[in-house]
């Protein structure tokens, strides 16, 4: 589905995704280059800067958020990916995203930016972003790529984890560990089989397994562990202790 399109000179630049909407946590995002004569470039380069940009008592502040290169689709001739973590949602006119592209084709280098609208899903039932303080005072990002359509019993999960940076950039997280412990809150809390922590793969997210033995609302209970076995956040979920405080959640 069309997102947007971004026109600059004889250029047009297309955005796609799954809904059309680009809402907080991950969005994989597709982008198609055309030129004057309404042909789709196969030879073009890109990278992209989101930023958020706030009206705070008349003091514009910005930020960023995490966000990959854009690399042309395998198998593909003129389709190019990439994705962005929204970490908060839009808010016109006190707060807004701005999406700058740079672009270069036929010896040109173009650039063009624009607002994007960008919307939160998070409910009591629906939670696939959260940002949390480590034990290590680190701000960590977690969000949640896979399963994006769970179904009755095992699924694979992936989920990017990135961190504030120093120079307010967001780099990914290597070498953690997420351990994950699904449970249904409505149905006195049990859990699933099938379940596997995750661990980073070669792609940068982190990859494992988590099991639904049922539809309906489950909580995924997540604990974040570094390279060297520390709990950073979350706890084990006992009898006692109902839920970690760090956690995603999905119904279907």
């Amino acid at each position: 589905q069309l997102i947007k399109t971004f026109n600059k000179e004889d250029y047009t630049i297309e955005l796609y995704n799954k809904t059309g909407n680009l809402q907080v946590g991950y969005n994989q995002i597709f982008l198609r280059l055309s030129d004057a004569n309404g042909d789709y470039v196969q030879d073009a380069s890109f990278d992209w800067m989101p930023m958020m940009r706030m009206n705070m008592d008349g003091m514009i502040h910005e930020h960023s958020c995490p966000f990959s290169e854009i690399k042309k689709v395998e198998g593909k001739q003129s389709l190019y990916e990439g994705y962005i973590v929204f970490i908060m949602a839009s808010d016109e006119p006190d707060s807004f995203w701005d999406l700058e592209i740079n672009f270069s084709h036929d010896g040109q280098s173009l650039r063009v930016n624009d607002k994007l609208n960008v919307i939160s899903t998070e409910n009591e039932y629906n939670k696939t972003y959260t940002s949390v303080m480590g034990s290590d005072g680190v701000n960590y990002m977690l969000a949640l790529v896979e399963p994006s359509e769970p179904i009755i019993g095992t699924n694979d999960i992936q989920v990017g984890l990135f961190k504030m940076g120093e120079h307010h950039d967001f780099p990914i997280v290597d070498g953690f560990t997420i351990k994950v412990d699904p449970r249904m809150p409505g149905m006195g809390n049990h859990s699933a089989p099938g379940n596997i922590d995750m661990i980073q793969g070669s792609d940068g997210f982190y990859h494992g397994k988590v099991g639904f033995s049922m539809s309906g609302y489950w909580k995924i209970n997540l604990i974040l562990e570094n390279a060297s076995g520390t709990i950073l956040k979350g706890e084990q979920v006992t009898e006692e202790h109902p839920e970690s405080s760090l956690n995603f959640k999905l119904e279907f």
